[in-house]
């Protein structure tokens, strides 16, 4: 449990970044990752030209409006934040380690498959933050609005204890951290009561020295901040106000000239006791993260003023109460490579048991047989086959690679298909290399592909020259190696001093008569191939790593990501399916069907059963086929269980039943296609039950394997008219029940100890047959509970043929009659003609049993073992309880109610017992008898009461759920 948000809004840079984060979190809320009553916002544009303070206010605003037009107002309404639960999250600037940012940066971590969720999918930064506020630092606080940078890794282990009492003000959550750490972030002062003092950013070495606690560390800005309902409301209030009301889009809409504004160093400054108006509305404490601010106008430096005096007069007088996070981590995302390959290596982040959180170095990934992954190194959503070695310290990320591929030590690459694995073969990757692939959008609306390197130890705003590298080698040396000349990069009027290696012009996108692509791009790395790919490189339209950045097409960048993982996920669906074993299938279906990939997991799945030849694995596979259509479904329509002999089913049914399975499979497949077609929610479940009707008859053929373990043996012909009995005891399971179901039974083994028991004194369950003159079949239905029967004369071979229907009158008796082999179905003799050749006569049959019908007690089982043991011996045959127990597993089976063993085991031996059966094919019971006292069994029988409660228990209905689950 956690907080219930009220909304929850992404700031990001763009409209199409919008537009691919808001599917992002729509996926989340869909998964039931999110509630679905939080209403889910994104935000573009204003993080880039208002600043992290700016982009808080015009999220605030957007919020309003919403939650105002939800209750009807006509213009915005402050009042609505009043009982508002909000969560604003900022994305930050680009990433040059990820494509999709920092939020999105995905982690060597999974959700297990018994979480509560039950969906699959990858683990990233944002949803380990947006856990962590919901679950640990937001607990129990009051209505207002959090915000959460996303910049940075952030491990609280427990549950953030705060004192919310009455609580009015804002709250600023910190970290402690060491010294060296801090020198690099923001640091709060804090005065012993908790109140911030102060803000400093990049403190100097003096200034720290007024910012320790006595513990040695200092209270870190840790990016997340929390807004009373209050605060909120008075934040709010500037919006309408110049200048800062070009903070937001109605300003930005109205003309104004943005604004930059921090959320730390000018929002939150102006509360912090010890800072003064003066020193506040000059900028000397202020300005966009404390630092000093780019010369500017005086216009401009007018209007920052006027937005630091209104800032000053609206928010001056609200208190801001620190709270540190005990034993808390912050692991700020920095353009430093090796850091980003640490932060992947060695994941800071904490195991976390109550999210079923696991870290593991291959993550989501297919990694074939001849291909290594050493200690030490990190695979993450990632396919490799055909010998590639992944070195240790080195992380593959997204990325489909095929071949003798070599990756050496401290190496990071990102989202390389597989179409590139012939030139990473014929290349020498050298140690400590960023290798990446972009998808980004410089044709209008088109998307190129470009690749990008660089070394791990290079300094992507480090001015190029001097002791400053690239590919961790000199810009100089870089210069001689290859040809390139600093014009080629930077142009003739690029200032020297802002040089670097993030503006370079260095990665070739298209050139007017040659291909180019990752070959070009590797040259600048190791250029064996000589000068003649210089005149490529140097003819090609080339763009550098910050246009690149700027320009990414985040939709592709996401549909890559999930095209790999589905591809991952489908390797992993055949493995476990092919090799029978154990693994929950079920959560990456659901997240198929969620994220639209349904078609390729059915194709995957159809591909499985036509690579096996084993019945078990067949029938699995239809399951999970009917999973995936029940998945599609959800809960919009009916239950999953339900009826599964549809006419149009049929062909391909009887094609299963002959054993034909890859015709049946395709005959299945194209049925499937109509059904699937038509996004109906009902035809969805009706095609996930027929699928499960062809599991049963997969399932039903391999328990019927269980036949060869009857047994008779010849014994006296009764005389006609002579009636043969039999009475048995009612049943309840002490342990193990459900394990003796099919196919849990046959795959995972089966124990079930159990009793039997009479009713009021008597064996309530009982059956008796005789001989007749007339060559017919007389089945006699009787309840001793209302005094009434249903008499049943079979004379013809079709009064036989709903043996298989459990809903049919007599069907039960019918299917003891056909698996006690007194008449053959189907058979091009009659009735008559079989019962006079065989037996020279006819047969009376009466079944009772004063146990309501659906008790739960095994009665229909005990019945047929009743029933068989009777229609034996009057027709000259013997059969002992072990061979009757498998005669009432095959019964059931004809029947088509699927049952297991433990009923008839309970119901046909004496006293408690336990029976077993091995994870194998046949399916073979065995029964050990457990001794107990005359003491003991007084003393159970002393406390047992049978209490009818007037509800009826199907097992059919029930043992579809069961296997459904298994």
């Amino acid at each position: 449990m956690g907080k219930h948000w009220t909304a929850i809004v992404l700031t990001c840079q763009n409209v199409d970044s919008a537009h691919a984060y808001q599917d992002e979190l729509t996926l989340r809320q869909r998964k039931g990752l999110i509630p679905s009553d939080t209403l889910l916002l994104t935000v573009e544009d204003p993080k880039a030209h208002v600043g992290s303070g700016g982009a808080t206010l015009n999220a605030l605003l957007i919020v309003a409006e919403h939650l105002s037009a939800r209750s009807h107002f006509t213009v915005v309404n402050s009042d609505v934040l009043s009982d508002a639960h909000v969560l604003i999250m900022h994305m930050g600037r680009d990433f040059p380690y990820n494509p999709c940012g920092k939020a999105f940066t995905t982690l060597p971590a999974t959700l297990t498959a018994d979480t509560a969720v039950g969906y699959d999918g990858l683990f990233c930064n944002l949803d380990s933050l947006l856990d962590t506020m919901t679950r640990k630092i937001s607990l129990g606080s009051p209505p207002g609005v959090w915000v959460c940078s996303t910049d940075m890794l952030l491990t609280v282990p427990n549950i953030l204890e705060v004192d919310w009492t009455g609580f009015t003000g804002v709250c600023a959550v910190t970290v402690a951290a060491d010294v060296i750490y801090a020198r690099n972030h923001g640091v709060f002062k804090v005065n012993p009561e908790g109140t911030v003092e102060d803000i400093v950013y990049k403190p100097s070495n003096v200034g720290m020295q007024e910012l320790v606690t006595a513990e040695g560390t200092v209270h870190l800005v840790a990016g997340v901040v929390f807004l009373s309902s209050g605060a909120a409301e008075r934040l709010l209030t500037v919006h309408v106000t110049p200048p800062l009301d070009a903070c937001t889009y109605l300003g930005l809409d109205s003309g104004a000239e943005p604004i930059k504004l921090s959320l730390f160093f000018d929002i939150l400054l102006c509360m912090a006791t010890l800072v003064t108006e003066e020193a506040f509305v000059s900028g000397d404490r202020s300005g966009q993260y404390g630092g000093t601010p780019r010369p500017r106008n005086e216009r401009e430096v007018m209007t920052m003023r006027s937005a630091r005096a209104l800032l000053w007069k609206t928010l001056r007088g609200i208190n801001v109460k620190a709270v540190c996070i005990p034993n808390g981590r912050h692991d700020y995302m920095t353009e430093d490579a090796s850091v980003h390959l640490q932060h992947l290596v060695k994941c800071p982040l904490q195991l976390d048991p109550i999210t079923n959180l696991t870290w593991a170095p291959i993550t989501h990934s297919a990694i074939q047989e001849g291909c290594t992954v050493a200690d030490g190194s990190v695979v993450v959503n990632s396919v490799l086959e055909g010998g590639v070695h992944v070195s240790s310290g080195t992380a593959v990320n997204h990325c489909h690679l095929k071949g003798h591929i070599c990756i050496p030590e401290g190496c990071y690459l990102h989202a390389l298909g597989e179409e590139v694995s012939q030139v990473l073969q014929a290349t020498k990757i050298v140690p400590n290399t960023v290798l990446q692939c972009f998808r980004v959008k410089l044709f209008g609306t088109n998307t190129a592909t470009v690749y990008t390197v660089f070394g791990t130890k290079d300094g992507l705003q480090a001015t190029a020259g001097g002791d400053n590298t690239f590919c961790n080698e000199s810009w100089d040396v870089f210069f001689q190696r290859t040809g390139i000349l600093r014009g080629d990069l930077w142009g003739p009027h690029m200032p020297e001093d802002e040089c670097c290696l993030m503006n370079a012009k260095l990665f070739p996108v298209f050139h007017p008569t040659q291909p180019v692509g990752i070959a070009e791009v590797l040259w600048l790395l190791n250029n064996t191939k000589g000068v003649s790919l210089l005149d490529r490189w140097r003819g090609s339209w080339r763009v550098s790593l910050q246009e690149v950045l700027s320009s990414v097409d985040h939709s592709a960048e996401f549909k890559w990501r999930r095209d790999l993982f589905y591809s991952v996920g489908q390797h992993r669906v055949q493995k476990v399916l092919l090799s029978g074993r154990e693994g929950c299938l079920l959560p990456f279906f659901k997240s198929a069907a969620v994220e639209g990939y349904h078609r390729q997991v059915l194709v995957a799945l159809d591909q499985v059963v036509t690579q096996t030849a084993t019945p078990g694995v067949t029938a699995r596979t239809l399951a999970c086929i009917a999973d995936v259509l029940g998945s599609l479904a959800g809960q919009q329509w009916g239950l999953r269980s339900g009826p599964a002999a549809n006419k149009m089913w049929q062909p391909a049914y009887q094609l299963l039943e002959a054993g034909e399975y890859a015709a049946g499979i395709q005959a299945l497949a194209l049925e499937r296609e109509c059904w699937l077609d038509s996004s109906r929610p009902d035809f969805l479940i009706r095609a996930a039950r027929h699928y499960e009707g062809a599991e049963q008859i997969l399932r039903r053929q391999i328990v019927m394997t269980t036949k060869q373990f009857i047994y008779t043996q010849q014994s006296a012909v009764p005389s006609e008219g002579q009636w043969v009995v039999a009475e048995c005891p009612a049943r309840i399971d002490l342990s193990g029940g459900w394990s003796d179901t099919p196919p849990i039974t046959y795959e995972h083994g089966g124990s079930v100890t159990n009793v039997a028991l009479l009713i009021d004194g008597k064996k309530p369950i009982g059956a008796k047959a005789r001989r007749i003159q007339e060559p017919e079949l007389v089945l006699v239905i009787d309840s001793n509970l209302d005094n009434s029967s249903v008499r049943l004369t079979c004379t013809e071979l079709s009064d036989m043929e709903t043996y298989c229907q459990p809903h049919a009158p007599g069907a039960l008796l019918k299917a003891c009659v056909v698996c006690a082999d007194l008449v053959t179905l189907p058979s091009p003799s009659s009735l008559r003609e079989q019962l006079q050749t065989r037996h020279g006569c006819g047969f009376e049959l009466h079944t009772w049993s004063d146990v309501p019908h659906g008790s739960g007690l095994g009665t229909s089982s005990i019945l047929a073992g009743a029933i068989l043991a009777v229609l034996y011996k009057v027709t000259g045959r013997e059969a002992d309880n072990l061979s009757l127990m498998h005669g009432v597993l095959y019964v059931e089976q004809l029947l088509t109610s699927g049952g297991g063993w433990q009923d008839q085991v309970g119901g046909l031996d004496p006293a408690v017992k336990i029976g077993r059966c091995r994870p194998e094919v046949p399916v073979k019971v065995e029964v050990e008898h457990v001794p107990v006292s005359d003491e003991g069994l007084q003393a159970v029988n002393s406390r047992l009461v049978l209490v009818y409660t007037g509800k009826t228990r199907l097992a059919r209905n029930l043992l579809q759920d069961v296997v459904r689950n298994w």
